[in-house]
């Protein structure tokens, strides 16, 4: 009982009303999107969702051989080549460039550059917060197995919001997260099977 008390006090009365904050914007989110209540229901515990599924194929308590093995069955991708994130502290400017071998230089042929593949342990790296890289989903025959659209403008949550009622509409689950920046959001749809490559154009018909 004293535990609970404890708890209670440390998780919810340290921010008195933030409840309340977070109910409010739901509703105004849901009034903005022109929700139906049985859009902004949360999804069903069968929907395919990225974590907290009845039958999670990994827990906190898996190895982290499993945890790789699991990165690279939901987030099929390129593997001879993958991205490192860069930053300058001196401008500020920020970017993402392909790993290879040694350091790009001015003038290097990119076609000869010796590119770095991705293997089990730079995704172990990047779990473990020790690299920071991004995936190229797009495969030779122009097919891939997951999308991620990124939100970044003033109004991206609700962007983002919006793109998962038209997902949710058609009948594709949808995962969304804030961005690194919290400004921002990301929506994420896996696919059961590869899809071939189509033009933006054409990928927003099949949603309407």
């Amino acid at each position: 009982m004293c535990c609970t008390k404890e708890l209670t006090v440390s998780g919810v009365e340290r921010f008195p009303g933030e409840l309340d904050t977070l109910r409010a914007d739901n509703v105004r989110l849901r009034r903005l999107l022109q929700l139906s209540e049985e859009q902004a229901r949360a999804a069903a515990s069968v929907q395919a969702t990225l974590t907290g599924a009845p039958d999670s194929p990994v827990t906190m308590g898996s190895s982290s051989a499993d945890k790789v093995r699991f990165f690279f069955e939901l987030f099929r991708c390129r593997t001879d080549v993958y991205a490192l994130r860069w930053e300058n502290r001196r401008d500020g400017r920020s970017g993402w460039m392909p790993a290879i071998k040694g350091y790009w230089r001015k003038g290097m042929n990119r076609a000869d550059a010796p590119y770095l593949p991705l293997t089990p342990e730079v995704i172990d790296a990047h779990l473990r917060g020790e690299a920071h890289i991004g995936l190229y989903p797009l495969s030779d025959d122009d097919t891939c197995w997951w999308v991620a659209a990124d939100f970044d403008t003033e109004a991206a949550m609700l962007d983002a919001l919006a793109y998962m009622k038209a997902a949710r509409s058609c009948g594709i689950p949808a995962a969304l997260e804030v961005s690194q920046s919290g400004r921002g959001a990301h929506v994420w749809i896996i696919f059961a099977h590869a899809s071939r490559h189509r033009s933006p154009a054409a990928s927003r018909q099949v949603c309407g």
